[in-house]
């Protein structure tokens, strides 16, 4: 109360003092009063941009903008696994629904290697774009197909040799993955095996064994046909990722 009424008493008198510069001494007044607006107008530019600035979202850095590009492409990776694996659960045939659990354990890893590894999410675009939307449609058709009784044992065959086909080109993925990394552990043991000759450490017949880097094999293909035509000049996308024709 002591201060509110302070307050109120200041105000009070700061009017006071004004009327009476204004009937006795009226230039002062003009000044006074035009020296408060500009007071009273940097205050609130002040305020104005304290607001601005702790509201104001900072600027996102490329690397920022690449992790929740990757992040989402993951989050959209997971809800078309998610999807798959509902399907899977609804196959009746023991060994179309076996495939279809390899498979969801490979994409599972798939993913997880790409939440550590998200470099190499635009070098498997087509697993994303095509693989697991094209999976997905697969089972569903079957499913339901299935659950009518008109699969027959053709279509079946058919869909039990695709899956086998997908499971091998997921496995094929996931080892495409680690390409760098046995590479880059080759080239780092033939350099070190190479210091050490130099320094006088090992003979200079000793040799380190090479590690194989696995050369990229084409995917087996399956009896399916509706697959996009693959880009004979398109090397990288062949080397990184898979093309199984579904």
């Amino acid at each position: 109360m002591n201060g509110r009424s302070g307050g109120i008493l200041g105000l009070i008198g700061l009017a006071g003092a004004l009327f009476i510069l204004k009937k006795f001494f009226p230039s002062l007044a003009k000044l006074f009063i035009a020296l408060g607006g500009i007071a009273v107008l940097g205050v609130v530019l002040l305020v104005a941009a304290v607001i601005f600035f702790a509201f104001r979202k900072p600027k996102k850095t490329p690397e920022q903008q690449m992790a929740e590009q990757a992040s989402g492409t993951i989050q959209n990776g997971r809800t078309q696994l998610m999807e798959i694996r509902r399907q899977v659960m609804k196959v009746k045939d023991s060994d179309i629904r076996k495939s279809g659990e390899n498979i969801c354990m490979l994409i599972d890893k798939i993913l997880r290697t790409l939440k550590e590894q998200p470099q190499d999410i635009p070098n498997v675009g087509r697993f994303f774009s095509y693989y697991l939307p094209t999976l997905k449609n697969i089972l569903t058709t079957y499913t339901r197909l299935e659950s009518a009784g008109l699969p027959g044992e053709d279509t079946a065959e058919r869909t039990r040799s695709c899956l086998k086909d997908m499971e091998a080109a997921m496995e094929k993925q996931y080892q495409n993955l680690f390409e760098h990394d046995k590479l880059d552990l080759s080239v780092e043991m033939k350099v070190m095996t190479q210091v050490c000759k130099r320094d006088g450490l090992l003979p200079d017949d000793y040799q380190i064994p090479d590690i194989p880097v696995a050369a990229t094999q084409n995917a087996p293909k399956n009896e399916c046909s509706d697959a996009p035509a693959v880009d004979a000049n398109d090397t990288q996308e062949a080397q990184q990722g898979i093309t199984l024709t579904l």
